[in-house]
């Protein structure tokens, strides 16, 4: 409550002129009311004129711990590094196209395991059910900030609405641990929930019970984890859903530049770098030494574009060479067939819509839509071709990751994604529709898509980086951009419930 007061409290001229213009000249939505509009202002005003902050200060500041919600206890515990030196061996086998690219440091294991919590309602007696419905979630944050604690609003939500348990990890956050940390990680918990230690108190899961689900970067790990998993050979789960997720680290989807998304996240242009650290400097040094190697001793075939050729590292989850990757940037993968049932969410107005829906193109239709230029012919040498049912959902009028706010669609959108869930795991006895593509009005009506959501469907620039000027009149913080997200999205939205609605 009192990081809530400091941020708030200088905000109040700005949240006071917004409640005149709101009532004067009406929200940005029409579907917007004030609180929702405020908050919106609210976390746009922080990405502007937040005090500069180090790496580390972020880090800290995003993984503040957030209660659940009445009825959900929670577990907290370590898997241990045996299922990540598992993991090791299936990613070594898929990463090894790309290795020649990626700094090995990820192999190296710093700590003694994950630390993971389990999220359920009391005495469910979910170890006595035939199908024991279990949600393995990832959270956001762009790979940099955030961690299990931060999504509890989501975490608890979901164990409550779809009467399951729910898995959450604390992968291991870029800079200081680059791609592939995450996913090995995310691999882990999955190896973990299939063949558990003897003292973990359950048996060994059915993949067919087990949900993949994540909010931003974590939906796109969610995605790069099913990717893994159909790659290596492993069983596969029940099903992965993305609430808004980032699957094109390259930012090449028109979306992102669209002035008419009233959206929290910034246009690339709006980015900000960080305050000078020692992490942030031994990051720098590593990148540099990486891209050095890569290209002055010529050690592997090219496989990036040549917009990914620029000063300094575009994310620093992965580096500029290995932005491509199928498991970094899964819409770029060379087919997206032959995966799970896809439950793929965005808001129409948020800079990552694009990408949701090209994704989910790519995944029903994978034969019609083959990815990226640089990639022709790679569609056809895959074994993976048979489409995928995916089911996306485009909400009219909302935000990136709209669900952490109290209005109709998040009601809808959470009545949709527990009916997925329940009939991916046959908890009910009803098969999944055709895929599908619709846009949901804000009265939860289904249409087809809009015009200018098919406008991705023709574009030509797929995996491109677009030449964009940085504007850095100001130094702030590249994950700031998803911090303060995080502030709003879990604190703010929080409070805004516990004391509004």
């Amino acid at each position: 409550m009192a990081d809530f007061v400091k941020l708030v409290v200088p905000k109040t001229p700005l949240l006071i002129s917004t409640t005149i213009k709101h009532y004067l000249d009406g929200p940005p939505k029409p579907s917007w009311d004030l609180k929702f509009h405020l908050a919106v202002i609210l976390v746009r005003s922080l990405f502007k004129d937040s005090s500069t902050l180090t790496i580390e200060q972020v880090q800290r500041a995003s993984c503040y711990s957030i209660p659940v919600l009445a009825g959900v206890t929670i577990n907290e515990f370590k898997i241990n590094n045996k299922y990540r030196y598992e993991a090791q061996v299936h990613l070594e086998k898929i990463l090894k196209p790309y290795e020649h690219v990626l700094d090995t440091e990820w192999k190296d294991l710093k700590d003694d395991g994950i630390i993971s919590e389990w999220i359920q309602v009391p005495n469910d007696e979910w170890e006595k059910r035939e199908i024991r419905k279990t949600i393995l979630y990832l959270h956001g944050g762009g790979y940099y900030c955030c961690g299990k604690s931060s999504c509890r609003n989501n975490t608890s939500s979901l164990a409550k609405k779809v009467n399951a348990r729910v898995l959450v990890i604390d992968y291991r956050l870029a800079p200081q641990n680059q791609f592939p940390a995450g996913l090995q990680d995310a691999l882990a918990a999955y190896l973990y929930l299939l063949n558990p230690p003897k003292d973990a108190g359950f048996e060994p899961l059915n993949p067919k019970n087990i949900v993949f689900s994540g909010e931003s970067a974590g939906g796109g790990l969610s995605m790069a984890l099913g990717l893994a998993i159909r790659d290596a050979g492993l069983p596969s789960c029940a099903g992965i859903i993305g609430w808004s997720p980032w699957v094109d680290l390259t930012v090449s989807t028109p979306s992102i530049l669209d002035d008419e998304c009233c959206d929290f996240l910034p246009k690339p242009s709006e980015r900000f770098v960080p305050k000078e650290s020692q992490v942030e400097i031994e990051y720098k040094e590593k990148a540099a030494a990486l891209t050095a190697k890569i290209k002055k001793q010529n050690i592997g075939p090219k496989i990036w574009h040549d917009s990914f050729d620029r000063p300094g590292r575009i994310q620093m989850y992965a580096p500029n060479e290995g932005l491509a990757i199928p498991y970094v940037s899964p819409m770029l993968a060379e087919s997206l067939g032959g995966l799970p049932p896809l439950l793929l969410v965005a808001g129409d107005s948020e800079r990552l819509r694009d990408e949701a829906i090209y994704l989910a193109h790519r995944s029903a239709e994978p034969a019609k839509y083959k990815g990226p230029s640089y990639n022709a012919g790679k569609f056809e040498k895959s074994p993976f071709q048979a489409p995928t049912n995916t089911t996306l959902e485009i909400y009219e009028e909302m935000p990136h990751v709209f669900q952490v706010m109290d209005h109709a669609s998040t009601t809808k959108s959470y009545e949709r994604t527990v009916e997925f869930i329940n009939k991916v795991t046959n908890a009910i006895d009803e098969p999944l529709p055709p895929s599908s593509f619709s846009c949901i009005n804000t009265k939860g009506e289904f249409g087809p898509l809009k015009e200018h959501h098919k406008e991705i469907l023709k574009w030509e620039n797929i995996g491109i980086v677009p030449s964009v000027k940085r504007e850095l009149t100001t130094r702030r913080s590249t994950p700031e951009l998803f911090v303060y997200t995080a502030l709003l999205l879990a604190g703010f939205a929080y409070f805004l419930r516990k004391n509004f609605y």
